[in-house]
């Protein structure tokens, strides 16, 4: 374990006053949790049903800030990696959301070679499977499981689902696959640099009925939520307005709509 290097990586992400003073931060940030995680990992039982870092919490952030996993707390990410195994094999163990993990520590996790493999392999065991690429991004969904991979960084997180979704490529991707997987059929519209439209088709509903089973007050992350009917063709609109540097509508959020229309779609 040697995380004392890796303090700039986490000074960068923190910018909360200046440059000097966020390096001394993240200095002491880390030196506190190397002690932490030394004591930690003495105990082997306590580390592996409760570490010190609720959920592993300080782990994952130092796979998300770029760590070297051979800089890693060693016995703290060799229980991360079994966990995530027997979730994702075994579909055994605590519900797991928002880890982020080494891409190639991954694949050998799962005992796949490469990310043909890991989708060629997953799309015959699923139940449910839908993929989308778009440059460095790749999202797969198969059954309760959403696999986020970032080849740029070499990371993919399992599980998001309070991520934002940082650019409009992001969210046509995430909306591709759940239109897939949920079986509904939408258009996505950018329709400026920071303005995105989602909308749904619903077939076999009317305007009203729609409306009373979107409940769209209660849907979260959209800043606007909206039906509309031409020509006996009921849709839903979700408009989301990005900031500076992301939108603040979450991937669960996203998921949330998905789920709701694709529920009351169905019904008689």
């Amino acid at each position: 374990m040697n995380l004392k290097k890796h303090k700039q990586e986490l000074a960068s992400r923190m910018e909360l006053l200046d440059t000097p003073a966020d390096n001394q931060l993240a200095f002491e940030l880390i030196e506190l949790h190397e002690k932490k995680c030394t004591v930690c990992q003495e105990d082997r039982l306590g580390c592996t049903v409760r570490p010190a870092c609720m959920n592993r919490n300080f782990l994952n952030a130092l796979i998300e800030i770029g760590v070297n996993p051979q800089d890693l707390p060693a016995f703290c990410y060799s229980q991360h990696l079994e966990q995530i195994r027997r979730f994702i094999l075994d579909k055994k163990g605590r519900e797991m959301t928002d880890r982020r993990i080494p891409i190639k520590d991954l694949l050998s996790t799962l005992g796949v070679s490469s990310i043909r493999h890991f989708t060629t392999k997953f799309k015959k065991e699923w139940k449910g499977f839908s993929s989308a690429h778009e440059e460095n991004v790749l999202i797969v969904k198969g059954d309760s499981l959403i696999f986020h991979f970032d080849f740029a960084r070499g990371i993919v997180t399992l599980n998001p689902r309070n991520d934002r979704l940082e650019n409009f490529e992001v969210f046509n991707l995430y909306c591709q696959i759940f239109s897939n997987y949920y079986g509904l059929k939408t258009i996505v519209t950018d329709l400026t640099i920071n303005w995105w439209l989602l909308s749904i088709e619903i077939e076999g509903h009317s305007l009203s009925s729609v409306k009373s089973q979107l409940k769209a007050g209660s849907l979260k992350g959209f800043d606007a939520v909206y039906t509309s009917e031409i020509e006996d063709l009921v849709k839903i609109h979700a408009e989301v307005i990005a900031g500076d540097d992301s939108s603040s509508l979450e991937v669960g959020q996203l998921r949330d709509l998905f789920i709701r229309v694709s529920k009351f779609e169905k019904q008689e």
